[in-house]
């Protein structure tokens, strides 16, 4: 006798779908992404050194400083992630454009490019008999010239910064100076401005003077002892010269102080 099959196994209930998916299962995250939060990065911070290389680039500060500092921020911003690298790079090429510039400008000032006007005529015996422009340096003995008033700002200690060429003339022309002697300092490195001037003021000063002149006793009244002397910037291109002169800055003179046979 046989026993006969039980009805088939109830099918076992589909779990129901939620709105989001399987239950028990998280929704998928948007875009495939892992769900959670997430916190905003800090913005990068500029560079304060690239930007004080950059504004001392555009006024033109004290020379060097600009570029190095643009140097020194290029390094910090590598270092630390910081933004402001075209400041840093503006700041090294303009101050590197002008220190080119002037120094072409030194250069052709130094060379006698930047004069204007012709040579002045001389005689057979050197003395200027037609107007023109020489440099400081290209000054002989006996020559009368103007300045273009920078005498004026020679009366303080310390003097002023002569221009790099002045006008030659004849002395019977007027007139701001009068060349009495040209000497050469000795060779060797800068002495420095205080050393320098206190060889030409003594040279200046002692016989030069009194052989060229004469012993006329109005004319320290009325005249005083200038002279032109080496920098250290011409001194590095050869410049030994010490030029001195007579002049008046209260204004122009006519005719010369040189005593007859000096």
């Amino acid at each position: 006798m046989s026993i006969p099959p039980g009805p088939p196994p109830s099918p076992e209930p589909y779990p129901q779908q939620g709105p989001y998916g399987q239950p028990g299962h998280p929704a998928p995250a948007p875009y495939g992404g892992q769900q959670g939060w997430y916190a905003p990065q800090a913005p990068q911070k500029t560079n304060a050194l690239a930007i004080v290389a950059f504004v001392m680039s555009l006024v033109c500060a004290i020379p060097l400083v600009p570029l190095i500092l643009g140097i020194v921020a290029l390094s910090q911003i590598r270092g630390r992630g910081e933004k402001g690298k075209g400041f840093a790079v503006a700041a090294i090429v303009i101050h590197g454009v002008t220190i080119a510039f002037y120094g072409i400008l030194l250069v052709l000032g130094l060379s006698g490019a930047l004069d204007d006007g012709a040579s002045p005529k001389r005689d057979t015996a050197g003395q200027v008999t037609g107007s023109g422009s020489v440099k400081v340096s290209d000054i002989r003995k006996g020559d009368c010239f103007n300045t273009n008033g920078d005498l004026a700002e020679y009366q303080d200690e310390d003097g002023g910064e002569a221009s790099f060429s002045v006008r030659v003339v004849p002395c019977d022309q007027p007139h701001e100076g009068e060349a009495y002697a040209v000497f050469n300092l000795d060779n060797g490195t800068y002495p420095g401005t205080e050393k320098v001037t206190a060889l030409a003021e003594e040279k200046c000063g002692g016989t030069l003077l009194t052989d060229y002149v004469g012993k006329d006793p109005g004319l320290a009244e009325k005249l005083e002892v200038y002279y032109y002397f080496p920098q250290s910037a011409t001194w590095a291109l050869g410049d030994r010269e010490v030029t001195c002169f007579l002049g008046d800055s209260s204004g122009a003179s006519t005719g010369s102080v040189r005593a007859t046979g000096a």
